[in-house]
């Protein structure tokens, strides 16, 4: 059976590998050293497509073990790939960097008093409240249990213990009080901290990223800092939190160390407890940290990989069709099902919890709880034996304030670990907040003086080269034409030759690296980005709709827009989308993303999600074809047009649209130009190539419409400019242009 078999190897060459957490990988676990300098090859573990660099050295660099699926490799150092697991230890500390990082520290707590001081210190004031009340309840908890303690071996009068009683319930009763108020009052601080510091720094953000030039956006390294300050929460909001639940926890340790600090140095011998109670985080921290290691995992097991593509490529709906299609079911299923039998019992969990997983010989949790013991036996071995004379009361009190203050310092360290990623966050997030757009801006207003009673846009490259920053491949070179104002041009070229690129240079949005591109007569940089920009009414040829409804995608063409009602519906007229439109349930109010998006609770049964059916089907978004997407792109360009644009520019506006409506769209288009500056982008060789794109006859209207009409024809090919003139000037040369037409008429004649 002939089996389509290049689309699975697409999936399984394609396919993400999910990172699985929370694991235990124990009785998986090899090892072997790993030997690689420049010239070696990888390891078998590492599979085919798997390559680890290294710089030259004569020894070896890693440290390799297999741990279930996966590959865990240490450096080899002086250290044995080892590190402090105490961050602030490991930290490579650097005065300016810490001072510009304080500065930094210092602006962000100023900034966010100033969204609402009041709030600020009902929030911190909360924090600092909800601070002392474990050390209340040990303070009422210990004077209950002597006072049990004293009544049980009548050292208190009856009267006395039930005054003392009616005090300690009081307590308890206030601190109870308090603790409900506190904790309301920092609850509903927090939400409002929580929106107005995400919403200030949100908003700058967004100001920053929308005002972000093509170039920088593109950039690894601003990408970055991008991603580490934006997500699913406030990169600001978090810091803040972090912030106080370290101040919190450092808080608590204080308040119960007050406490622990007589029972110290209490002669009643039962001390051990305080004094377990200090190291034994410490000790479970040397113990259970995987992140003291220095390492890096890799998924290698092939069997996994295989699977997890399989999967991909049986499930993921873009991959459907191919798959019904081409009757792939069985296979997918019967080559997991063999995957899924070679892999066996490996385990698939993430290396980094193996050190922490309670199922290994020496897990986290078996260990805490050995050392919670050892206090315990040794004080109960010496009131046995007779050692010492303290009391159940006092060993109870001592072994409770111990546990609490053992969980304090715990959560002391563990917050305390990323606090200086916190600081290092706070950085990253005002030199994001501090970037600017990336390009240049120029000093002159578009159009200049001498230009103002001019209709169109003059355009002239003059040797322009040009190469996009994640390419090694020049997109232009040396490239060289001239445009004049009002004149209907064409730029003919291949995929890749670089027609696109010319008009993203045309509208600045990015800089070329050699030669000079001038508009009027003046060097594009010599304009005001902005103002340059508003002049152009370009659709490219990846146009984009927006997460709005269709009526807000046509006005995105002129926001300003007086009568906003009356032009939308003109546009959409002009642009061929009005008919459609009103076809919609909806009309123009129509979503073309979801409107919004919801779930049902983990107790919803069946019965429970179909009473909710109807939210989930409210308002889908518009399923349009590839056609009307485009007519809706054009409407757009017809509502931005207006008495300041002086430059049209279509990169294959008709892609998507049949014949008819092509020509009925380059007719209004037309209509459109006037006195204006108009630029087709096509690709006309590569429709030539399959001939049986051009069999329907109305395609000669459409060479006919962009070329016969033109006044100015720019064959473009690998970057540079084979030829230009108008169509029967570049038929006469019989060049490239001609043998493109001769062999479209050809279609025809034959």
């Amino acid at each position: 059976m002939a089996i389509q078999l290049s689309l699975l190897k697409e999936a399984v060459s394609t396919a993400a590998i999910p990172d699985k957490s929370n694991s235990h990988l124990g009785k998986d676990a090899q090892s072997s050293p790993l030997d690689l300098k420049p010239s070696d090859e990888p390891s078998q573990a590492e599979g085919k497509s798997g390559k680890i660099q290294s710089k030259t050295h004569s020894k070896p660099l890693f440290h390799e073990e297999q741990r279930g699926i996966w590959t865990v490799y240490y450096p080899l150092s002086d250290q044995g790939g080892w590190k402090s697991p105490f961050q602030i230890l490991r930290f490579e500390w650097n005065i300016q960097k810490a001072e510009s990082a304080l500065r930094d520290f210092s602006r962000f707590i100023q900034e966010v008093f100033s969204l609402g001081p009041f709030v600020m210190i009902v929030y911190l004031a909360s924090w600092a409240a909800c601070c002392t009340l474990p050390f209340l309840r040990l303070k009422n908890d210990s004077d209950l249990l002597n006072l049990a303690e004293g009544a049980i071996a009548s050292h208190i009068q009856r009267p006395v213990a039930i005054t003392e009683l009616r005090r300690i319930v009081t307590e308890y009763t206030i601190s109870l009080v308090a603790g409900f108020v506190v904790r309301k009052l920092k609850s509903h601080s927090s939400s409002i901290v929580e929106r107005r510091v995400s919403l200030h720094f949100d908003e700058q953000l967004l100001s920053v990223r929308s005002r972000l030039e093509l170039g920088p956006s593109e950039d690894p390294d601003l990408v970055s800092k991008i991603t580490r300050v934006t997500g699913y929460t406030s990169e600001a909001w978090s810091a803040l939190s972090n912030l106080i639940d370290v101040l919190s926890s450092a808080g608590e340790v204080i308040a119960i160390a007050s406490i622990l600090k007589g029972q110290l140095v209490s002669p009643e011998g039962v001390n051990i407890f305080g004094v377990w109670a200090l190291i034994s985080p410490l000790v479970s921290e040397l113990h259970g940290n995987g992140e003291g290691k220095a390492f890096f995992a890799k998924i290698t097991n092939q069997d996994w990989i295989r699977m997890e593509a399989l999967s991909e490529f049986g499930t993921r709906s873009s991959y459907k069709k191919h798959v019904l299609s081409s009757c792939l079911e069985d296979y997918i299923n019967l080559e997991y099902t063999q995957a899924a039998s070679r892999l066996g019992d490996r385990s698939t969990q993430n290396p980094t919890y193996s050190w922490m997983n309670d199922d290994s010989w020496f897990g986290l949790g078996g260990f805490s709880q050995f050392l919670d013991t050892i206090p315990l036996l040794f004080c109960t071995w010496s009131a046995v034996h007779g050692s010492n004379g303290s009391s159940l009361a006092s060993m109870i009190r001592t072994q409770q304030t111990s546990s609490v203050a053992r969980n304090a310092i715990w959560g002391l360290g563990y917050k305390g670990k990323n606090l200086l990623n916190l600081f290092r966050n706070i950085t990253t997030l005002y030199e994001v907040i501090e970037m600017t757009p990336g390009i240049e801006d120029g000093h002159e207003i578009y159009p200049d003086e001498e230009h103002k009673g001019q209709k169109g846009m003059a355009i002239e490259f003059k040797s322009v080269s040009f190469g996009y920053p994640s390419a090694s491949k020049k997109a232009l070179k040396n490239l060289s034409f001239k445009i004049e104002p009002g004149q209907l041009c064409v730029i003919v070229g291949e995929n890749g030759c670089g027609k696109s690129t010319t008009i993203n240079l045309i509208n600045r949005l990015y800089d070329c690296d050699s030669g000079e591109i001038y508009i009027d007569d003046r060097p594009i940089r010599d304009y005001k980005v902005s103002t340059l920009r508003a002049a152009g009414n370009i659709m490219y040829q990846d146009y984009r709709h927006f997460p709005f409804t269709i009526k807000e995608n046509i006005l995105m063409g002129r926001p300003d827009s007086e009568d906003p009602a009356t032009d939308i519906e003109n546009a959409a007229r002009l642009g061929g989308a009005y008919d459609f439109i009103q076809k919609l349930p909806l009309g123009f109010e129509t979503n073309l993303e979801a409107d919004g998006m919801g779930y049902p609770s983990i107790a919803c049964t069946e019965s429970d999600q179909e009473k909710f059916k109807s939210f989930q089907e409210a308002e889908p978004p518009a399923k349009l074809s590839g056609g009307e997407r485009q007519r809706l792109a054009i409407s757009r360009t017809f509502m931005k047009n207006s008495e300041r644009i002086r430059l049209l520019c279509y990169d294959e506006p008709s892609a998507s649209l049949d014949p008819k409506a092509e020509a009925a769209m380059f007719e209004r288009l037309r209509n459109l130009r006037g006195e204006k500056t108009m630029i087709f982008v096509t690709q006309y060789v590569g429709l030539f190539a399959y001939p049986v794109k051009v069999a329907h006859p109305l395609w000669i209207s459409r060479f006919g419409h962009l070329t016969k009409h033109a006044d100015l024809i720019i064959y473009i090919s690998e970057g540079s400019v084979i030829e230009q003139g108008t169509h029967k000037s570049l038929l006469a040369q019989g060049g490239e242009y001609a043998k493109m037409y001769n062999i479209q008429s050809e279609a025809f004649t034959n």
